[in-house]
């Protein structure tokens, strides 16, 4: 049976257009973990752009319409404020009870960094329709390690395994390190009972501060060390836990605010293959006083892009068809927005046909 994909999505434009693309097709294998990003910053009035209702409010919609009749998991960490008040309930119950009039589903997501407030909220909305929880487990936090901290979080919102979903976080750890203490962790959680589903994953995307322009090539280690555990649960007959990654966003950049008047960045690209990403960087698409080549700056690494070896590979995405239609002048290269959509469709429809092929 293939495995589920939960990856964790930035609920933004780009990112939604991306899912919007493939929901007909992914919806049965990928259930994205939404998080609400922070409000943004108006750095001329020097104050934020729409106020915690106006901000947390459009999500609902914005998520039934990417995603229509999908699941998926709210996590509320990236907020500045995760206790805002929107039309007088908590976040998390305003998304989740607001989901649940729609053809969505969407679960909470805590972890032990949740504000008292947040895990009330998700205690408050169980009942005879519950929807569960999902939980994240960081390394440090693995039933294996601290044998404390899931339990307790279990017992603060009145849920046992069958209603939880897990989520361990292996981070930055590869190799034959990481296998065997992912699955140490593993047997650790049966005592628990049987979970509604486990999810494991880590790492991030790499920093490209200071890459050069062309194709440079990164591995990708989250699922190098999924695949090698999966396999080796396989080869036992054991139940093999579902997969996760933060797909093609660098986790620590997430909260990294720089005015946009003031920044220069480059055309860039990133393309997902079995085990890699090719990351096709070209000129300066924005730059100081206005110089920078918009769109244009992304054609060179895109002819780059089509002449690797592997492009197209694993299989032939939406996103190659993109690619080539920008190369043929039928289509706009855009900007990082459709960047971030195009890199993000080409990652799921690879990590979702990876995972249908693994036994």
């Amino acid at each position: 049976m293939s495995k589920q994909y939960r990856p964790f999505l930035l609920a933004r434009a780009g990112e939604l257009a991306a899912l919007g693309r493939i929901a007909a097709t992914s919806q049965h294998a990928v259930a994205p973990v939404f998080r609400i990003p922070e409000r943004a910053w108006d750095f001329e009035t020097d104050s934020y752009t729409k106020t915690h209702s106006e901000h947390i409010g459009q999500f609902p919609t914005k998520i039934a319409k990417a995603w229509p009749r999908g699941r998926g998991f709210i996590d509320l960490s990236l907020l500045e404020d995760e206790d805002a008040i929107v039309q007088g309930m908590h976040p998390m119950t305003f998304l989740t009870k607001t989901a649940a009039s729609t053809p969505n589903r969407l679960v909470p997501l805590i972890s032990s960094e949740s504000t008292p407030a947040t895990i009330a909220a998700v205690a408050a909305l169980q009942g005879a329709s519950s929807p569960g929880a999902g939980i994240l487990l960081q390394d440090e936090e693995w039933t294996s390690v601290n044998p404390k901290v899931l339990p307790k979080l279990m017992s603060a919102v009145g849920l046992n395994a069958n209603s939880v979903d897990i989520f361990v976080d292996f981070g930055g750890l590869t190799g034959p390190v990481a296998q065997v203490a992912v699955i140490g962790e593993l047997k650790s959680l049966q005592s628990l009972g049987a979970f509604r589903s486990v999810t494991i994953g880590g790492a991030t995307f790499p920093d490209l501060a200071g890459l050069p322009r062309g194709i440079t090539e990164f591995s990708r280690k989250e699922w190098s060390v999924y695949s090698a555990i999966q396999q080796k649960l396989a080869s036992t007959e054991e139940v093999s836990p579902d997969y996760f990654d933060h797909a093609i966003q660098s986790v620590d950049l997430i909260e990294q605010s720089i005015d946009p008047r003031f920044l220069s960045f480059s055309a860039i690209l990133r393309y997902s293959v079995a085990d890699k990403w090719l990351v096709a960087k070209g000129e300066l698409f924005k730059g100081k006083g206005g110089s920078g080549r918009g769109g244009q700056a992304l054609i060179p690494p895109l002819n780059s892009l089509i002449a690797h070896p592997e492009f197209a590979t694993t299989l032939r995405s939406l996103t190659d068809d993109w690619i080539n239609n920008v190369l043929a002048g039928t289509a706009k290269a855009g900007g990082p927005q459709q960047w971030r959509e195009w890199g993000t469709v080409r990652h799921i429809q690879v990590t979702e046909k990876e995972l249908s092929t693994l036994t």
